[in-house]
């Protein structure tokens, strides 16, 4: 005859928790060891490569920028942290920071691409070629300086002043004169000046009615010229129907006539 011997129920939850204790204990010494892994000076960073847009950018100068700034090993670093931080580098429009097992990271830059000065010729705030703003230092790094535009405004209307420049550089082109200046007004008017000399009032509205009165009053120069050969002074487009023009010697005002 079989007997089965009951284990009281005080015995039976002392071995459930001696159990669990043991299991816990053992997850715990591993995560200590693991982090102790993680944080070992083993995986410290030996080496950072530097690839992409460089012109304005160093090895040593990054490793200036980030010194006392970010903690970690290789596996702990914050490389997030660290691409913000390197952004904030003059030149740097973006950075990518990736791990190269074991101990090398791969810093990708992405320099910005100057295209107008903002506010004046030769000052710290520059324009790239998506119409940010961006502080900087124009240096021999950077080519053709003397042929960019100033373009001014409210700051948060750079992107909408830049694609106005943008678009008016092949209007203008039949002109034979370089685009050096647009501004857009507090009050939303808009200005151009040319390097001959030309003050443009070109009105208020948005890019699709500025350009309109611009083409209408280059396609109408031909004919203005034809008995009016002197230079240009200055150009009014804020008619509903026409534009006053001042000349070298010659004051007249019209639909271009």
């Amino acid at each position: 005859m079989t007997q089965t011997l009951l284990i009281p129920i005080d015995i039976r939850l002392m071995q459930a928790l001696t159990r669990l204790l043991m299991a816990g204990l053992v997850s715990m010494g591993v995560g200590v060891v693991g982090w102790w892994g993680y944080q070992h000076p083993a995986w410290s960073v030996k080496e950072m490569v530097l690839v992409g847009d460089v012109a304005h950018q160093s090895v040593p100068a990054i490793r200036s920028q980030l010194a006392g700034r970010l903690q970690g090993s290789f596996m702990s670093l914050d490389v997030v942290n660290m691409q913000s931080l390197l952004q904030e580098m003059p030149w740097v429009r973006q950075a990518v920071v990736q791990r190269v097992f074991p101990n090398r990271l791969r810093i990708t830059i992405s320099e910005h691409e100057p295209r107008a000065w903002w506010g004046e010729v030769g000052a710290q705030r520059l324009v790239n070629s998506y119409g940010e703003l961006f502080e900087a230092s124009a240096d021999e790094a950077v080519a053709k300086t003397d042929e960019w535009a100033v373009l001014d405004g409210p700051v948060e209307r750079s992107r909408d002043i830049y694609a106005m420049y943008v678009s008016l550089v092949p209007l203008m082109a039949p002109l034979g004169q370089q685009i050096e200046f647009v501004r857009l007004t507090q009050q939303g008017s808009w200005d151009m000046a040319l390097s001959g000399g030309a003050a443009i009032a070109m009105g208020d509205g948005d890019l699709r009615e500025v350009l309109s009165r611009v083409q209408a009053f280059v396609a109408s120069l031909p004919q203005l010229r034809a008995g009016y050969p002197q230079n240009m002074r200055s150009v009014d487009l804020r008619y509903g129907n026409g534009y006053a023009i001042r000349l070298d010697g010659v004051t007249t005002g019209g639909n271009g006539k």
